[in-house]
């Protein structure tokens, strides 16, 4: 695990403003391909807070042709709109996967992407599906130093994403940014040390509530469509004119918000292929599969 975190700080570096600049503007999304896997990022924000509402963080295992590993990783947190990073609200974790076999698929992958030592250790004990999520986890933070955790106030005292921002420009006004995250400041002015201890106490008692909430899995019947359309030519299936897998359900879920955030996480990881004609034999895209995907964007405004 080591060296996969190590390769994700290296190059994670090259992208930090751009990463800055989406968060400032409320949209943050981070690519990376990681020892054969791609593997994408968001924070999303999606209706209004209600007594029910959860923090929630999502596992996408979406089919992936153009993987080593024939899937790729989506891991997206979720938050309803107007709630900060930092806040009071119960725990979820949730995996999406297309298929019984795919989560196999995923634990082969970070048993092979960690070093000796951690492989050994990995066979030594139960590989619950709550440690399969803290160290995805953990590489997410590693890939994003925590931006999708406390949100641009990670930037400010890390000591490479957070170079090229003053911090005298920043601290005077401090307490009014510690509270949007739901965090109090006893003056308005504190030193880079308090803030960055301000900051890393957020975010451990943030792993902490992920770690210990509930995590469940579900067979997403989206990327089922997916992953059947995907393997099947326009005679044998066409997703828009017979039947479609997506049409089911989610008991697990009292509303449909997870038809949106699966759709948003499809449209991150096959935007690049479907602009670009020469990958779509390579990607298994026909016709009917760029057509379905074409309404999919539309319906999540991807241009």
């Amino acid at each position: 695990m080591k060296n996969l975190l190590n390769k994700g700080i290296a190059a994670i570096k090259s992208t930090s403003e751009q990463l800055i600049g989406e968060l400032n503007k409320g949209v943050v999304l981070a690519t990376e391909k990681l020892n054969g896997l791609p593997i994408f990022m968001s924070l999303e924000r999606l209706g209004n807070k209600t007594p029910t509402s959860f923090d929630e963080k999502h596992y996408f295992v979406i089919p992936f042709e153009l993987s080593e590993y024939k899937f790729a990783l989506h891991t997206m947190r979720c938050l309803p709109k107007g709630v900060p990073e930092v806040n009071n609200l119960p725990k979820r974790r949730v995996f999406h996967f297309a298929h019984e076999h795919a989560e196999a698929g995923l634990r082969q992958y970070m048993l092979h992407s960690t070093d000796e030592i951690m492989r050994e250790q990995a066979k030594e004990k139960t590989n619950t599906l709550q440690e399969l999520a803290n160290n995805i986890d953990e590489l997410d933070r590693k890939l994003t130093y925590g931006m999708l955790l406390v949100g641009g106030l990670a930037a400010i005292v890390n000591p490479i994403v957070g170079a090229g921002i003053a911090a005298k420009a920043v601290l005077p006004s401090i307490t009014g940014l510690l509270n949007k995250y739901g965090l109090r400041a006893s003056a308005d002015k504190l030193s880079r040390y308090q803030l960055k201890k301000e900051i890393n106490a957020a975010q451990n008692t943030i792993i902490d509530e992920f770690e210990a909430a509930n995590t469940v899995q579900v067979i997403n019947p989206i990327l089922q469509e997916l992953d059947l359309t995907l393997r099947t030519t326009e005679a044998e299936h066409d997703p828009l004119s017979s039947f479609n897998l997506a049409d089911g359900h989610l008991p697990e879920f009292k509303d449909d918000k997870w038809r949106e955030l699966t759709e948003v996480a499809i449209c991150h990881v096959y935007k690049e292929v479907y602009d670009d004609p020469s990958l779509h034999r390579q990607a298994n895209l026909e016709a009917k599969d760029l057509r379905w995907l074409k309404l999919m964007f539309a319906a999540n405004k991807v241009s």
